[in-house]
């Protein structure tokens, strides 16, 4: 899927469901707690552990208003995912990767509400999600008898053909829930990725092939307008 394939979409759900209902606009920001799952290249490599970094997100969200208790929530958001990885041998000799993704990613939730007549109270939601990565950077520190070195690289994904889109593509479920009082809202959500980053099979589940998918807890404060 390409960046006008999601924005396509958006324009789509706007255009048609947002005027139909009674809608409500939301703006939001916060932190991504990203981290990657990501299958060791050797079984030895037992000291590899897995770490997350922090990255920022913002975007937009509709409530569709179907019902006062349940309603259909597209966003389009800008989010930024990724994940450190260490693998030691021991406090002088240790490799230190860290990846980091820029993605578009249009989330479309269900969304259970609780609240009370002054329209505060609390909401569970949960669904799908598409993002597409539109640049990224990964960091690679190598310490050798005590002595470091850093290279950074950055990829902007201008390769367009199928392969390289399959690894920008990236899909799973987000869940969570938040707290609304007046306008403002505090919004909480684990995001599961499930497509493997590393592979350009388009049946990329069902091989044993090494994997790479993206996982995040994220904090928004939003306002309701």
């Amino acid at each position: 899927m390409s960046i006008k394939s999601i924005f396509a979409t958006v324009a789509i759900i706007a255009t048609f469901l947002i005027p139909q209902s009674q809608a409500q606009v939301a703006i939001k920001a916060g932190v991504n707690f990203a981290s990657i799952s990501e299958s060791a290249s050797l079984e030895t490599y037992e000291s590899l552990k897995n770490n997350s970094v922090t990255g920022f997100q913002a975007g937009i969200s509709f409530d569709l208003g179907l019902s006062e208790m349940f309603t259909i929530q597209p966003e389009l958001l800008y989010i930024q995912k990724g994940g450190k990885s260490t693998y030691s041998i021991n406090a002088e000799n240790k490799f230190v990767s860290r990846l980091y993704y820029n993605y578009v990613e249009v989330p479309v939730l269900a969304k259970l509400k609780f609240y009370k007549e002054d329209g505060g109270g609390f909401y569970l939601l949960g669904g799908p999600f598409i993002g597409l990565a539109i640049s990224g950077k990964s960091k690679r520190t190598t310490t050798l008898l005590g002595e470091s070195t850093t290279v950074e690289e950055d990829f902007n994904f201008d390769n367009d053909d199928e392969a390289e889109r399959q690894k920008r593509t990236d899909w799973g479920v987000s869940f969570g829930g938040g707290v609304k009082f007046g306008h403002m809202f505090i919004d909480a959500r684990y995001n599961l990725g499930i497509n493997n980053l590393l592979d350009t099979d388009a049946n990329n589940q069902n091989d044993n092939a090494p994997y790479r998918r993206t996982r995040g807890i994220g904090l928004t404060l939003g306002y309701e307008f």
